[in-house]
């Protein structure tokens, strides 16, 4: 059989190179008939030459046939779809009638025979969700989207499948896959809040509550109006004990929603925990624990910051802490959300706390010397209540302070005016009187320092020195016998006071001291010395015989300024002064020591006016520096004796 098919190739061979050697020689004879170069032949007859030419190379293959070739594969494109559709209503059909594993089968046929499908895929993502295989329905989901890009339904129908995803993995307790897929859906479809919200359950469920609330502020940015945030977001503050957030966030519902049965037992349990923590801070601040009961009436606020009474009791614990700044803030802001009824109960006791906490910060600033800052404090007070005299007591003890006399003697008569028999007010101005005496005794106005003592007198004729100036003042007047009065009464007052015996000897040329006293001047001067006394206002003199009451005999004589160190500081109307009566007398005693001591020292350290001996420095010193040191000390002497002076004018 071999040598038969080879022959039978011999023969076929021997006429087709027959064919060629006849084709060549016709064209060898053409061109030499026509005589021009082999390419001026006509396209018909190249055209002619090359299939030929094909033809010998391959013989009868039909490879470079391609329309027809084209319109075969036509035919079997279309056979293909055809199929690929029957297999696709198969398994829509099978789908239907629950045969879900054949579907699957039917379906991937389909997309086997033509992948570029996109409901094919969709049919085969249903079927596997369908099945419980929720990955393999997102893949086919995903790729029927990248076939269709624009297609916004098959983007929401993954998300929807990864949400069902992963609520099956969180009933299955799996929580980390199903925050995971839930982020992702969430990624997708950010507007569904949904999704959102069972991410921030899943981490609820894990105990993140910190990334919890983290997810639930991010979400507030966006979303403004849903209620079961807010809520969220309260019992997430609440937790983390946050509760002044907790309280706004569920303020912010009842806004939102008054009905809102969550948030209305919420504020209920908010205002129960306030009351709760305001009784703790009541029974601390009554045992004395300020501290504890600012901290407990803090709480309290925090759990119920609409309640007005809360910060009059934190303003009250702040102002006896001294925090005055934080009590003026928590009265100011008390006044200004009533300010529509300010007749109530509330507005008044709120008002009188924080005319106290002016009045206590001024004398905070007083007793620091910073008593521009009181006065001003002081101005504040007397603006919201101009009937109490306390406040013109202590802005007329900062004037005091000051030096300035005449506006402390106008707030001292105001005071007066407003409560007449008040004694403390008169010792002020009978103080201030005295200090005017001494400034205009300085200036060499006797009179008018005459005038200025004996109105302290009348204020107050319990104080030895006021009589002590007075006489002083009348002797260089001329005036003897009133002089000479002022100084046995003075005596009388204060048997101990070493200023009165030089003028009595003065006064008295020649007698001594039993003399003097056995004189009918010393009855006169009792005699009136107890009319001064029995003038004074009953008040007065009351308070008076409380400080001393043997007043009149000078065998029980008292230091310094009669019984003054034994007055009691008086509280009125819960107003603290600045400086009560016993201080204000210490003041004025510490003065004196001081200007007696520097007295001594500058009279112990004076020089002799005759030297009648030899100087034994002027040896070692030369002359220029000897009169140099005697320069200075005559000038430190004199500055002694002015600070002397000046220590004086400033004694009341």
């Amino acid at each position: 059989m071999e040598t038969n098919a080879t022959m039978e190739q011999a023969k076929e061979q021997t006429p087709k190179e027959e064919n060629m050697s006849e084709s060549l020689v016709t064209i060898e004879n053409f061109l030499s008939e026509i005589d021009v170069f082999p390419t001026a032949i006509s396209e018909e007859q190249l055209e002619a030459a090359r299939e030929k030419s094909q033809q010998n190379l391959f013989g009868s293959s039909e490879i470079f046939c391609l329309d027809e070739r084209v319109a075969k594969n036509y035919d079997i494109s279309f056979i293909i779809n055809d199929q690929a559709n029957k297999q696709c209503e198969q398994g829509k059909i099978q789908f239907t009638m629950g045969l879900l594993d054949e579907a699957v089968i039917s379906f991937t046929k389909a997309i086997t025979l033509n992948p570029q499908m996109k409901e094919f895929y969709v049919r085969r993502a249903e079927v596997y969700l369908h099945t419980g295989d929720f990955q393999s329905s997102i893949i086919n989901y995903k790729k029927a989207s990248a076939l269709d890009p624009s297609d916004e339904d098959l983007v929401s129908q993954i998300a929807h499948t990864m949400y069902i995803q992963g609520q099956y993995l969180f009933d299955a307790k799996m929580y980390v896959a199903a925050l995971e897929v839930f982020a992702q859906a969430s990624d997708l479809r950010p507007e569904k809040q949904h999704y959102y919200m069972r991410s921030i359950a899943t981490l609820v469920a894990l105990g993140r509550l910190e990334d919890c609330l983290h997810l639930v502020n991010n979400q507030l940015e966006f979303v403004t109006s849903n209620p079961d945030l807010y809520i969220l977001r309260a019992r997430l503050y609440d937790h983390f004990f946050q509760i002044a957030n907790c309280y706004r966030d569920v303020r912010t519902v009842l806004d939102l929603d008054p009905s809102n049965q969550e948030a209305v037992s919420l504020m209920a349990t908010l205002a129960q925990r306030a009351e709760e923590a305001k009784a703790q801070a009541v029974n601390k601040a009554l045992k004395g624990k300020l501290n504890g009961a600012l901290i407990k009436i803090n709480v309290a606020i925090d759990n119920n910051p609409n309640k007005a009474d809360y910060y009059v009791f934190r303003g009250i614990l702040n102002r006896r802490l001294r925090n005055f700044n934080r009590a003026i803030d928590d009265y100011l802001f008390v006044l200004d959300s009533i300010s529509d009824t300010e007749q109530s109960v509330t507005y008044q006791e709120t008002r009188g706390q924080l005319l106290l906490t002016y009045n206590d910060f001024a004398v905070h600033c007083y007793h620091k010397e910073f008593f521009e800052e009181a006065i001003l404090l002081l101005n504040l007070s007397i603006r919201g209540e101009k009937r109490q005299k306390g406040l013109y007591i202590n802005r007329g003890d900062c004037f005091l302070k000051q030096c300035l006399l005449d506006f402390a003697l106008l707030d001292y008569e105001q005071a007066q005016e407003l409560d007449p028999e008040d004694w403390r007010i008169q010792i002020r101005i009978a103080a201030i009187n005295n200090q005017k005496g001494l400034i205009e005794y300085e200036n060499r106005n006797y009179e008018q320092a005459e005038k200025q003592f004996t109105s302290a007198i009348e204020s107050n004729p319990n104080v030895s020195h006021y009589y002590l100036h007075r006489a002083k003042t009348r002797e260089i007047l001329q005036h003897m016998t009133g002089s000479q009065e002022d100084a046995i009464m003075s005596l009388l007052l204060d048997i101990r006071n070493k200023q009165i015996i030089p003028l009595l000897t003065h006064l008295f040329p020649g007698k001594s001291i039993d003399e003097i006293m056995g004189s009918q001047v010393v009855e006169s001067a009792r005699t009136k010395l107890k009319a001064s006394l029995h003038a004074c206002t009953p008040c007065v003199m009351k308070r008076l015989q409380q400080r001393q009451p043997s007043l009149m005999q000078p065998k029980h004589p008292s230091n310094g300024i009669s019984g003054t160190d034994k007055v009691a500081p008086e509280a009125e109307s819960g107003f603290a002064p600045c400086i009560n009566e016993k201080d204000l007398y210490e003041e004025i005693v510490a003065k004196k020591k001081m200007i007696t001591q520097e007295i001594k020292r500058s009279l112990h350290r004076r020089k002799p006016l005759l030297v009648d001996r030899p100087r034994i420095s002027m040896v070692f010193q030369p002359a220029d520096i000897a009169s140099r040191n005697s320069e200075d000390a005559s000038q430190s002497q004199q500055s002694n004796w002015k600070k002397i002076c000046s220590l004086l004018t400033s004694v009341t």
